[in-house]
């Protein structure tokens, strides 16, 4: 078996490095399983997630406009995001990614951290996958503005999803490794209540405290101060909403402990329902004071994302882990097991999609037809190449 390394994981850790492993196993034979089990429900539900980043959302709509265009307008409301305060269903994808990472974490650490060892090798680790993260973070931003065709191309610090992980992995890991499973939840409620005080109790640039208007809020006038020209002037706020970041992924971690439990399966889905409901309990009333925003991350919007997330992953779970239904699930699994590099090629293929529509489809094919198969080409053709990576157990992780 040929192996070699780049760095950089995804949901259940195989190594801290980016992996790049090439299999001779002719493509009649299925992979091997992997030498340690790996929970294929985490695989799923990131590939899941990673379906509508990669154009799911714009298949979804046009097919459901083809096949009965009534439904056609309330589909796509929830599949575009929200302008401002509120919350669509494709509102949940950048959260779900985030939880998902999160939720693998106490998995991959208890398998590279013995009691007595010295952390120095495993703080080397995360230190690589956090530059490795943004290193890919910076790419991404790179094929984005080629993509959209801009007349320049700059330099963005931290301006993508990919960015946004690194951060809440850094917080997260070092709290595993520091903190008892205890003293993470109240290191996450304190991010929650921290992050709520920074928009809510401090003016800034003479506007009032508690401002959260899309030009004039407290964490967009750190990123315009901390950033400056390294930042693209949109609603979305990186540096303070670091907090939030690291917040969504703790709670992720919340699940992977549950995951890794040893409590028999039933009593493991209760208590993942049970914090799923729990916090959006708390989300939907702490939105009437403090509104679900994905664009400031806000800490209402944090708790209702975490508890559908908290929801999906125990839906997951109990079918592919616990009842062992997982036919359905491999064209997500396929996805999930290279989310990072799908992520990263979808700029690319957004530019290939527009090529397709200008000189590919012929001028008189009708509008709801090429909606229709340009978007589906997009995911049918990425799908496939992520296959054959599969096929050949080549996986691109930090």
């Amino acid at each position: 078996m040929a192996q070699a390394e780049l760095v950089l994981e995804t949901a259940q850790e195989r190594t801290i490095t980016v992996q790049v492993v090439a299999s001779p196993l002719p493509p009649s034979v299925p992979p091997p399983a992997p030498p340690h089990q790996r929970l294929l429900s985490l695989d799923a539900l990131r590939g899941f997630t990673m379906f509508w980043i990669i154009g799911g959302s714009e298949v979804v709509i046009a097919i459901t406009g083809y096949i009965h265009p009534p439904l056609a307008d309330p589909v796509e409301t929830q599949l575009y995001h929200a302008k401002w305060n509120g919350f669509t269903v494709l509102d949940l994808v950048m959260p779900l990614f985030l939880f998902v990472v999160g939720a693998a974490m106490p998995l991959a650490l208890t398998k590279r951290v013995e009691p007595g060892q010295s952390l120095g090798p495993v703080y080397w680790r995360i230190a690589r996958r956090v530059a490795a993260l943004w290193l890919l973070g910076v790419i991404y931003q790179f094929l984005r503005q080629l993509a959209d065709d801009r007349p320049f191309i700059t330099l963005e610090l931290y301006s993508n999803t990919l960015q946004a992980i690194a951060v809440g992995y850094l917080v997260a890991s070092l709290a595993l490794l520091h903190l008892r499973v205890a003293g993470q939840i109240v290191l996450t409620v304190a991010l929650l209540l921290g992050y709520w005080a920074l928009l809510v109790f401090i003016p800034f640039g003479g506007h009032p405290a508690g401002t959260l208007e899309r030009t004039a809020n407290f964490a967009r006038y750190v990123d315009e101060n901390v950033l400056d020209v390294f930042r693209r002037d949109h609603s979305f706020t990186w540096v303070v909403t670091s907090l939030g970041f690291s917040a969504s992924v703790l709670m992720g971690a919340m699940a992977g402990h549950l995951l890794k439990a040893r409590l028999p399966a039933p009593r493991r889905l209760l208590f993942l329902v049970l914090l799923g409901l729990g916090c959006l309990a708390g989300g939907w009333i702490w939105s009437y004071s403090h509104p679900l925003n994905r664009h400031l991350w806000t800490s209402s919007m944090i708790l209702w994302a975490g508890g559908w997330s908290f929801l999906l992953l125990a839906l997951f779970h109990a079918v592919i882990d616990v009842a062992r239904v997982r036919g359905w699930a491999y064209p997500f699994i396929v996805i999930g097991t290279n989310a990072l590099l799908a992520y990263v090629l979808v700029p690319l293929l957004d530019w290939r999609i527009s090529w397709f529509k200008k000189w590919v489809l012929p001028a008189d094919v009708p509008a709801p037809y090429v909606d229709l198969l340009a978007p589906t080409c997009e995911v049918v053709v990425l799908w496939l190449f992520l296959w054959l990576l599969y096929r050949r157990q080549w996986f691109l992780r930090a």
